[in-house]
């Protein structure tokens, strides 16, 4: 039995559909698996317990998908990211879609609409509204959200999926019922950090022709030529500065690994040991720029930087520790 079946059955086995209204919050790594989960869910209700025969459940009437909301030059929302793009925009990968700019937040408008599909009355029997992901509710967002699991009348399930559930609000968390997407654990032993990291990337972004990561596998390299003080910090200025939230990611799973040390999985120790080989540097220097790193990934997230200077500053801060 395949990964993404037996999450299905897991989920199929706790929910019957015979309550009039579900609030699930889907958790675990980024990745498209618990979108496609909540697909095949959605098909399942129709097809194998209600004998529909539906190919595609997101293109059913009953069925409300909201994410990152799309712009054009005029500011007018013009659609929403599909899974794949809202990957490769977590990732830095993309910005903009066809010219059209893409919002760093889920608003308020977006969840205020759901109120008009919600009175509606449904197709067959059960609606299914669709936050992919719920990290990206804004402020106002997350209040409304909130008040719409609280007073929703009509028969519907929401599925709130969540990457990183330090972002979703206590009280969101409150109102719905958790569902875990369990990955398969498969034991390998990695050569290096750059193998370990492409490892835990979702599949759809490593197989992706139009993104591109080889150029992290030098990284571990850089930072090993800092710590020696071979180079200035700003030799790595132009290099850095190509990349984008990726970065950020790589270097605060790679500095983290270099924490838990002895507590790592076998599978990771090897790395680990080639790392504390190749960078000379004590805990709390390792803290202190794990430290550095959620404030410079807050600040690239909520501020319209200039990448250059931006990465510069984080080499010199980087290089100061090391």
């Amino acid at each position: 039995m395949s990964e993404q079946e037996t999450n299905l059955l897991q989920f199929l086995r706790q929910c019957n559909f015979k309550k009039n209204n579900y609030n699930y919050l889907l958790t675990g790594v980024n990745g498209s698996e618990k979108f496609n989960l909540v697909r095949e869910i959605i098909k399942a209700y129709f097809n194998d317990i209600n004998d529909i025969g539906l190919d595609e459940p997101l293109s059913h009437p009953d069925v409300k998908y909201v994410s990152l909301p799309i712009y054009d030059k005029l500011s007018k929302r013009v659609g929403v990211l599909s899974d794949i793009d809202r990957l490769k925009f977590d990732y830095g990968f993309i910005d903009s879609l066809d010219s059209n700019k893409i919002g760093k937040e889920i608003v308020i408008d977006q969840i205020r609409e759901l109120t008009d599909f919600l009175n509606l009355s449904s197709h067959f029997n059960h609606k299914f509204v669709i936050i992919n992901t719920c990290d990206y509710l804004n402020r106002e967002a997350s209040a409304a959200i909130l008040k719409t699991l609280e007073e929703t009348n009509c028969k519907c399930v929401f599925f709130l999926i969540a990457s990183e559930l330090s972002k979703v609000s206590d009280t969101i968390i409150s109102r719905c019922q958790r569902f875990n997407y369990k990955r398969n654990i498969i034991s390998v032993d990695y050569k290096s950090y750059y193998d370990y990291y492409i490892s835990t990337l979702p599949v759809e972004l490593v197989n992706d022709e139009d993104v591109a990561l080889s150029g992290l596998v030098s990284i571990e390299d850089d930072l090993s030529s800092l710590s020696e003080k071979n180079n200035p910090a700003l030799f790595f200025s132009d290099k850095w500065a190509q990349f984008d939230k990726l970065l950020l990611d790589y270097l605060y799973g790679l500095f983290s690994l270099l924490l838990k040390g002895k507590y790592l999985s076998d599978d990771t120790k090897e790395v680990y040991k080639h790392l504390q080989h190749k960078i000379k540097i004590d805990n709390n220097k390792v803290i202190s720029i794990l430290k550095i790193l959620l404030q410079k990934k807050s600040e690239f997230l909520n501020l319209n930087v200039n990448k250059k200077l931006f990465f510069d500053d984080l080499l010199i801060v980087i290089n100061n520790e090391l």
